[in-house]
């Protein structure tokens, strides 16, 4: 319940959901992708069910660079 706390406690326009990763997204890939964006909070990879992600930033523009550039890759 810890984690869940400190996650929501990330601005919103801070995080950035990832999706279709199917079975074999990892966080070290999305931090490679995500990072050269910006500073990351944090990195949160789904197990059950799999499949998706959340990146956080620690500053909004930068999320919001990321997406501009990643959406649809």
């Amino acid at each position: 319940m810890k984690m869940m706390a400190r996650r929501e406690s990330v601005p919103l326009d801070c995080k950035v959901y990832v999706g279709e990763l199917g079975n074999s997204g990892n966080r070290h890939e999305l931090e490679d992708a995500f990072g050269y964006y910006g500073p990351l909070r944090e990195v949160w990879v789904a197990r059950n069910p799999p499949g998706f992600a959340f990146v956080m930033f620690q500053d909004s523009r930068d999320a919001r660079d990321a997406v501009r550039a990643l959406d649809g890759k």
